[in-house]
């Protein structure tokens, strides 16, 4: 079929716009891995469900993703369910002779301190494994609050993990930064990225709709987790501009170089097009100094810049260049 415009291609490894995909051991349809494989990244095997397979039909599985150039992890439950019994050590052996690429560490079930999850990291790194750390619990009954929520991502990335997740269960609804109907609490992911760089975090968004939100408002190289095989196609399409929720909508975000406040007053620039500085402090929560350093750091990589306010002369706006 000829189109009269080129296609973007899509090329892996990727550093951002990463897809992590959620297997619950449904039979592996090797066509539909062959087509979907240059969409995804990691496949995660969900919860403990590699204990209940054959030692051999787990490496098996592990080999027939990563012969289609994706990356395979487990998922945190299983490692939580290891340190209850005391078996880590043989748990991470296992997993390494197994072939899995990642080790997921969480503490969405159990409580883990962080001198606790340090040594997990330590104990994962002396295998040549490398690991994702998942923030957040999985009882929406016993969440953790937002100031909890930014210091745990703090210590998460002290440790260089791959990547932090944000926990979002399969339910997609009641768990860290959505609500109980699965709506994304938007004060929760800006007061998150005022802090935390967009491309060290993968958000959890089992949800279809929740995906297309994240894609609009936060670019479409955004990092999402706990997709489902039946997504992967919609969630492609969605990132290349090419379904209606998102044609023509997605932004194609610029590098933003500096601390994480510049890179989230682009984000507020970009989402609300122009902005004064009280009205930037206000919706970052940042104090005026930290937002006045940001605004410098854009507009030395002349990407932000400054105006009269066609409103009020006595105000200046900041708009992207």
């Amino acid at each position: 079929m000829y189109f009269p415009v080129e296609i973007p291609q899509v090329a892996r490894p990727r550093q951002s716009g990463i897809t992590s995909v959620l297997d619950r051991l449904a039979p592996i349809d090797h066509a539909q891995i062959d087509y979907l494989a240059p969409y995804i990244d990691i496949v995660k095997i969900g919860w403990g469900l590699p204990l209940l397979l054959r030692r051999a039909k787990v490496k098996e599985r592990v080999q027939q993703y990563q012969a289609a150039g994706i990356e395979v992890s487990t998922g945190g439950t299983i490692l939580e369910y290891a340190g209850v019994h005391d078996r880590v050590p043989q748990f991470l052996d296992e997993a390494r002779e197994l072939g899995f690429d990642i080790v997921e560490i969480s503490s969405g079930i159990i409580e883990l301190s962080a001198t606790q999850i340090e040594r997990l990291a330590a104990q994962i790194e002396k295998r040549n494994l490398e690991y994702t750390i998942e923030v957040g619990k999985k009882d929406p009954q016993h969440q953790l609050s937002l100031k909890e929520t930014i210091a745990q991502i703090g210590h998460a990335r002290s440790l260089h993990p791959r990547r932090v997740i944000l926990e979002s269960r399969e339910s997609g609804r009641g768990v860290g930064i959505y609500d109980s109907d699965g709506a994304i609490k938007w004060d929760w992911v800006r007061s998150i990225l005022a802090e935390h760089p967009r491309e060290e975090l993968i958000f959890e968004a089992p949800l279809e709709f929740q995906q297309v939100q994240l894609l609009r408002e936060l670019g479409v190289d955004v990092n999402l987790g706990n997709v489902a095989f039946a997504s992967v196609a919609p969630l492609a399409s969605e990132r290349l501009g090419l379904r209606g929720e998102t044609f023509g909508a997605i932004r194609h975000a610029k590098a933003v170089k500096g601390p994480p406040a510049a890179k989230f007053l682009y984000f507020l620039l970009e989402t609300y097009r122009a902005l004064d500085q009280s009205q930037l402090a206000q919706m970052s929560r940042l104090p005026r100094r930290t937002v006045q350093s940001a605004l410098e750091s854009l507009r030395q990589q002349g990407l932000v810049q400054e105006s009269i306010s066609l409103h009020d002369s006595r105000r200046r706006e900041y708009r992207l260049s």
